[in-house]
């Protein structure tokens, strides 16, 4: 029987060679990549040198998508990394990377992104690009900016991301906070189709993409600093779907507001990981094109999800949480009143919290009734404690994390004909919070700072949908507003 038994058994030392030979094949896209380059600004794109050194990087690259879409890679002014990976110099070995750290500087280029679909002809062309634009009079402060605009011309799908203003200088970090707030979000949307892909393949899913998304949103959130991108994750929860991936942005949405809720609690980061890990995967069964209608899909998810992993402690809470979050409530936002306290783990009720308030507030296309509004269903929430649908604490956790006024909430300014929206966590009456103003069309004036009193919702019976450019321009006052700062 033990025999038997290890034959099934995976070891921890499988996973230790797997990795290594994850690093080694990122190690080796970097010295192929940094020889190519070389040879090109060396000796022009059509040379024997670039020929070779192409073929190399085009064999190495093949090992780099083999579970994901695409892969980011970055230089953070001291280390490249592929996706936050970093990699590491082989001892012993003296090869410098040079030639790549040059390229990514003088072009001010942060995070390039490969796609599945990149060929190598379309590389050296990125390449060939870049080059031409460091030998052009191109100003230093405008060689992003020309290299985008050049990449766009020429129709290359190589994507780049640009570096924190540091006025000329080589030390700059890998991305400045808002860059990375919005690519967290994005990453959350996006990767659900992977995840479903190799779920409906019954293949193994690239757990850590989704823990290293969660931990960023963690950072993030949890980040106390004066330039917390807090409230930037939290207008971004409250969109209501982007390219029309409902269930993504649902569980998107619900994953940063469990992360923002059980940081009000005081929980610990490797807890933390665990809800946001857990709301994230807690819908994971239902179909990609559902619109909101009702359907059944907890204990499909709680026997996919406790097949994936069950050594996983967050994919434990998640594959639970899968299977219990809709006892108390349906997924038409109906209460199930039990007899008695129903819980599902400590966790999994600050996930069903969220999960309800996202569901309550958006505009799915199936709803038969206007959506509530997001003070609205914290009220509700309190209501539903009362009857034993949610654990009071739990509810209490969310209110503290969304505030007075939850982002993303459509409000009047009190003695003028005035629109609002909140940008911000209205936590305290004595500190004034973010909101930007909207016109009669619902179009984005521009950002103002108001106390809390001197806001108040909209009367009963109204509702306001934001346009797709007025999320948009309300988002980008985030990225404008740090802009600013850095630049004083």
């Amino acid at each position: 029987m033990n025999e038997e038994l290890s034959k099934h058994t995976i070891s921890s030392e499988f996973f230790e060679n797997q990795d290594r030979i994850e690093r080694g094949r990122m190690y080796d896209f970097m010295v192929a990549a940094n020889a190519l380059l070389k040879s090109i600004r060396l000796y022009g794109p059509k040379n024997e040198s670039v020929e070779k050194n192409s073929v190399r990087l085009n064999e190495v690259i093949k090992y780099l998508f083999t579970t994901d879409p695409f892969f980011d890679f970055t230089f953070n002014g001291n280390d490249f990394l592929i996706n936050d990976v970093r990699i590491r110099r082989k001892r012993g070995q003296n090869i410098s990377f040079e030639e790549m750290e040059k390229f990514y500087i003088e072009l001010q280029v942060a995070t390039i992104i490969f796609h599945k679909t990149t060929g190598i002809s379309e590389i050296i062309d990125f390449m060939v690009t870049g080059i031409d634009i460091i030998r052009s009079n191109v100003k230093f402060d405008t060689r992003f900016e020309h290299f985008e605009q050049k990449l766009k011309s020429k129709e290359i799908k190589i994507q780049i991301s640009q570096r924190d203003s540091s006025g000329g200088e080589d030390l700059f970090s890998m991305l400045n906070k808002n860059q990375l707030a919005r690519l967290t979000y994005r990453n959350l949307i996006l990767d659900h189709t992977l995840f479903k892909t190799k779920i409906n393949e019954n293949r193994p899913m690239p757990l850590k993409k989704a823990m290293r998304n969660i931990q960023n949103a963690i950072d993030l959130i949890c980040d106390g600093s004066s330039d917390s991108q807090e409230s930037h994750l939290m207008v971004l929860a409250s969109i209501n779907s982007l390219r029309g991936k409902m269930i993504a942005t649902h569980l998107a949405n619900t994953a940063v507001l469990s992360i923002a809720a059980g940081a009000q609690l005081g929980i610990d980061r490797s807890m933390l990981t665990r809800i946001g890990t857990a709301a994230y995967f807690h819908d994971i069964e239902i179909p990609e094109d559902s619109g909101g209608e009702v359907v059944e899909h907890c204990q499909n998810g709680f026997a996919v999800l406790s097949r994936l992993n069950s050594l996983n402690f967050a994919m434990m809470e998640a594959a639970i949480n899968a299977g219990l979050h809709h006892t108390t409530y349906t997924f038409d936002c109906k209460p199930i009143p039990p007899e008695k306290p129903i819980m599902s783990t400590p966790l999994g009720e600050i996930i069903k919290v969220c999960d309800y308030y996202d569901l309550a507030t958006r505009w799915w296309p199936a709803r038969q009734t206007m959506p509530m509004k997001r003070p609205e269903a914290i009220e509700q929430l309190f209501k539903m404690a009362d009857m034993r649908c949610f654990a009071k604490v739990a509810v209490k956790a969310l209110f503290s994390a969304v505030g007075l006024l939850p982002p993303g909430t459509v409000l009047r300014v009190i003695g003028k004909q005035q629109l609002a929206c909140s940008l911000d966590v209205f936590r305290t009456t004595g500190r004034k919070g973010k909101a930007a103003i909207l016109d009669r069309q619902m179009n984005f004036v521009g950002v103002e700072y108001f106390y809390p009193h001197e806001l108040i919702e909209i009367p009963k019976g109204l509702h306001f949908r934001l346009p797709p450019e007025t999320m948009k321009a309300m988002l980008d006052s985030f990225v404008e507003e740090t802009s600013e700062e850095t630049s004083e």
